[in-house]
């Protein structure tokens, strides 16, 4: 029985290291958004700005001057760069899931309850994988980095964290919401790391490419990544999800690529402008609700840990502009938090408020399930849920659903019903 189990695992790693394999050359045989950073690096190996046109594909290249310049060895192999590459973020995302698994303390799970949490935890997360893995996305990078980062700072390696982040953030700016949470919990070593950093690196081009020429890179790059920008302020079209691309469709009149009415109100652009910055510091001062401690205080609970990263990981996509599906990857931490949560008291007497938010999260999940793809419930539906931001709602949704399943909660539930056993 021992051997027939071992041979089990041992096809099922077989299955998916061939998978891993597969999926990968596939993706690079067809390109995806890691053309463009190739691409990049290949016009600034020639000396030309990387932010104006022409692109590849049409497509604006948004990362950083390093980043271009680390990929300069390998423009000249985009199909091994990109198999690499894909093989490297399957690497990266289990790295990172891992990584989340050491927060949890799973000896009061029986083994049917674990695989059930890993099976579902892997189940929501599978369509935002796929859509990184086709798109040869950096998101698998930056997932890993933050949770690889904090791991190294709690381990008291803070210089080193710090400098991981700082290189995340310098690629993409994404990780910078991370910030404010090694500043509140005392982390001002990491801090400190992260930035100098991040400002090292932006500086760094400058010993290959010259002084000036990095100087002028970099204001073009602040150009197109200002969030002031006017198409950082009003996303419309169909494919993007955030408050930005949320608030403007029902707040005024917008025009997106189906012809149907969104807006409830008709308030001027200025008007919407506002509510959608008040909105951002609204949601980003939510994170007190998760700190739930006095300034500097370091946290010595891994479970409020993973649930209190999770939220800052979880706004990421939600506060910036430009966010495409792909970016939604990054709300699955929190989702597997609320996954142990609901497992773990799951025989639990039921109250009307745990019902509401169990019912609730289950509903948003079905947008982040497999069903929710054109293949499944049809491509005009699929663009429809796309023009009303349906994805951006569940993911909000997930937001006071996981302030009702606090670790505190959590504990307090598990106590009554040990007491209503006895």
């Amino acid at each position: 029985m021992k051997n027939k189990r071992i041979n089990n695992k041992t096809l099922l790693s077989i299955l998916i290291i061939a998978y891993v394999i597969i999926s990968s050359i596939n993706t690079a045989k067809n390109g995806g958004d890691f053309d463009v950073y190739l691409h990049a690096a290949e016009k600034l190996k020639n000396h030309q700005n990387i932010y104006i046109p022409p692109f590849f594909d049409g497509l604006q290249y948004y990362y950083s001057v390093f980043f271009a310049l680390l990929l300069i060895p390998f423009s000249n192999h985009y199909f091994i760069t990109e198999v690499v590459w894909s093989i490297g973020s399957y690497l990266l995302f289990y790295r990172t899931f891992k990584l989340v698994a050491n927060y949890y303390d799973f000896s009061g799970f029986s083994k049917k309850q674990y695989n059930l949490w890993l099976f579902l935890s892997v189940l929501l997360s599978f369509q935002f994988v796929m859509y990184n893995t086709s798109m040869i996305q950096v998101t698998f990078f930056i997932l890993w980095a933050i949770f690889e980062s904090l791991h190294q700072i709690f381990k008291g390696k803070n210089i080193l964290g710090g400098a991981i982040l700082g290189v995340a953030i310098n690629i993409k700016l994404m990780p910078l919401l991370i910030l404010p949470f090694l500043f509140y919990r005392g982390y001002f070593k990491a801090l400190s790391s992260t930035v100098v950093t991040f400002i090292i690196l932006l500086f760094i081009p400058s010993i290959i490419i010259g002084y000036n020429f990095n100087s002028i890179l970099m204001s073009e790059w602040w150009k197109i990544i200002n969030p002031s920008n006017p198409e950082h302020v009003f996303e419309t079209g169909i494919g993007t999800h955030s408050l930005v691309a949320i608030l403007p469709v029902y707040l005024t009149e917008t025009v997106g690529e189906m012809d149907l009415k969104r807006n409830i109100l008709n308030l001027k652009y200025h008007t919407v402008e506002i509510i959608i910055n008040l909105s951002r510091l609204f949601v980003l001062g939510l994170s007190l609700l998760y700190l739930r401690s006095i300034p500097f205080k370091k946290q010595t609970n891994k479970l409020s840990s993973i649930w209190e990263i999770s939220f800052f990981v979880l706004i990421i996509p939600l506060l910036l502009p430009h966010q495409q599906k792909y970016a939604f990857l990054l709300i699955i931490p929190m989702i597997s938090y609320l996954l142990y949560f609901y497992i773990a008291t799951f025989h639990v007497p039921k109250t009307m408020g745990y019902k509401i938010s169990f019912y609730t999260f289950i509903i948003a999940m079905l947008l982040f399930s497999p069903l929710y793809g054109s293949d499944i419930i049809g491509k005009y539906l699929f663009l429809l849920t796309q023009h009303y931001r349906f994805l951006t709602f569940a993911s909000l949704f997930v937001i006071p659903i996981s302030l009702y399943c606090s670790p505190n909660k959590l504990v307090k539930l598990m106590q009554n019903n040990t007491a209503h056993a006895s």
